[in-house]
Order: C-alpha cells, then structure tokens, then sequence
C-alpha cells in the first residue's frame, strides 16, 4: 500500500480507511469527511474504504465507495490511503468520536456546526408514519434498557392510544464480539429486520418521538429533526452527542440513572457498593415520566 501522503500534497486521488464497525460511529466519520471535503477540494477527491459501503452510496462528499473487508482490492488500491479510525491513537470510550476521527489527522477539532449529522439515503420513502418509535437495543448489560421496561413503556404509550412501532436489526459484531438484538414488542407494528437502513432512517424522520438506547440508530436520528430520548447510561452522552443546529441538545433528551460515574464498562459495575449492578442504567419510572411528558409537548404543538 502506498506510504500515507500529508494532507497537503499534490496527489489528486485519496482513499480513507474509516476502519469502524458500528453505524454510528461511522457516520460521525462522515461529518470528519466533509470537513475534509471541504478544506482540500481543490487539491484532493477522496474514496472511502468502509464496513457500510451502503451509507455512504449517496454521499457527496467522495467519490468511490468501497467494502473495507476487501483485503484484495485494498491492497490493489494505487492511490495513497489516510486512516480515518485509530483505536491506537486514543481511547475511544474517553473522547468524543468526532475528535477520535479528526485529531490524527491533523486537522483539528470540528466545530459544532461541522458536528452537523447527515444521511443520504438512496431509496424512496416508503415509510409509515407513528407516533412514536422504539428501538429496543440489546448489546452490553450496561447499555440495554430490559426488554420488560421496554414492554412497560409501550403499554403505557398504548394506553394513550398513541401508535407505536420497533424498529433495529439483529446483527452479529464480529469485532465486539457480542449479538445485538433489537426484540419486538407486544401491541406495537413490528419493523425488526423488516426494514432497510433508508426505510429505518425514513420511519425515525416521519415518527413525532424515537425512543433509543445510545446507539447506531441513536446517531442516526441526529440526521432527522425528530424529537429524540436517548438512554446514555455507561458512556457520557456527550462523548457521543447528536449535534443538530449547533446544539447537542437540539430537540434531543440524554437520560442516565442514578449513577453519575461514566465508567464505560460493559459486562460488570466497577463499584462494590452497587454489587455489580448498573445504576446508570435509568428506571422506567424516570424514562417513562419523560417520553410521555414529550408525547405531551407534541400534542399541544400539533
């Protein structure tokens, strides 16, 4: 592979290794490759090497896609390469992600209006439109809401005779090595594994209110000027924040539980005191209280 070029040089073409598995990190990886775009347009056009080839079909911002899990066609690459996602670099659970991205390559820090989360899509919307949409997300203990409470919450969205759908997919991480699974629910349309990544993004855009832990879909809600409620748990929520109009809080509510150590841990609660179990994890009481006090608002505003 040719040896990496600084981002000033001559060369035209570049191809960048944006070497992430999760949607949602990669698609703050777009937002660093705008920036890119737009600072060295006029000296270089960029490729990007991905495990979404898909996300990233309709971006403007580039000019060939490719599946990073290609070593072939990697190696065959005859333009200069830049690494886009550096777990050697940094910690990634100690930083936000945009900096992850952007720091090695030496072109700073974004701005919050560069934080501006984008999608673009390829499909035409085909989707249905609800009032509120739901992602029950299972991947580490520390980061998964129970499926009961989940049940809870749509009962009680049901209840105010609201619609209510499920959307996500259950997928395999290789890397993380864990299953994430997004369970269906009792009483609500079930989307699991039903819909596209443009059709999910669609249902999120179209739905008054998304309901998720902090995950893919959490980020790409930020790419929509839906209401959001996003479990932040074990992670500070700024680390990982949607940035829409300048604002991480822009039509966004982060909820965390009792404990206020963002600890990042997956399996087990460091504290003795908590006897391994995650107080950062938020009671129903608390999330529901909240999603329905938005439900409210958004009555009120129709």
């Amino acid at each position: 592979m040719p040896e990496t070029p600084p981002l000033d040089s001559p060369r035209k073409k570049v191809g960048l290794l944006l070497a992430c598995e999760g949607l949602g990190d990669c698609l703050y990886g777009m937002a660093v490759i705008r920036k890119m775009h737009e600072r060295f347009k006029n000296r270089n056009t960029f490729d990007v090497f991905t495990h979404h080839p898909g996300l990233f079909q309709a971006c403007p911002f580039i000019d060939q896609v490719y599946p990073i899990t290609d070593e072939t066609l990697l190696r065959a690459y005859p333009f200069s390469t830049l690494k886009l996602f550096e777990l050697d670099k940094f910690e990634h659970w100690s930083m936000d992600t945009y900096d992850l991205i952007s720091l090695p390559l030496r072109i700073g820090q974004l701005s919050f209006r560069e934080k501006q989360l984008a999608y673009f899509p390829v499909e035409e919307d085909r989707a249905e439109t609800f009032d509120v949409v739901l992602n029950t997300s299972v991947t580490w203990p520390s980061r998964s809401w129970s499926l009961a409470n989940w049940q809870r919450l749509a009962d009680r969205l049901l209840e105010e005779g609201l619609s209510v759908a499920v959307v996500g997919k259950d997928v395999h991480s290789a890397i993380d090595r864990v299953r994430k699974l997004s369970p269906p629910l009792e009483g609500c349309r079930n989307l699991v594994n039903q819909l596209s990544l443009d059709q999910t993004y669609f249902t999120i855009r179209k739905c008054g209110l998304f309901v998720t832990c902090q995950n893919g879909l959490s980020v790409l809600a930020g790419a929509t000027d839906t209401e959001v409620v996003v479990l932040d748990m074990s992670i500070e929520w700024s680390k990982r924040a949607i940035y829409r109009n300048e604002d991480p809080h822009y039509k966004a509510t982060y909820v965390k539980g009792n404990c206020l150590l963002y600890c990042t841990e997956s399996m087990k609660c460091p504290l003795p005191e908590n006897e391994g179990e995650f107080k950062c994890i938020p009671t129903f009481e608390r999330v529901a209280g909240i999603v329905l006090d938005k439900v409210k608002a958004l009555r009120r505003n129709r």
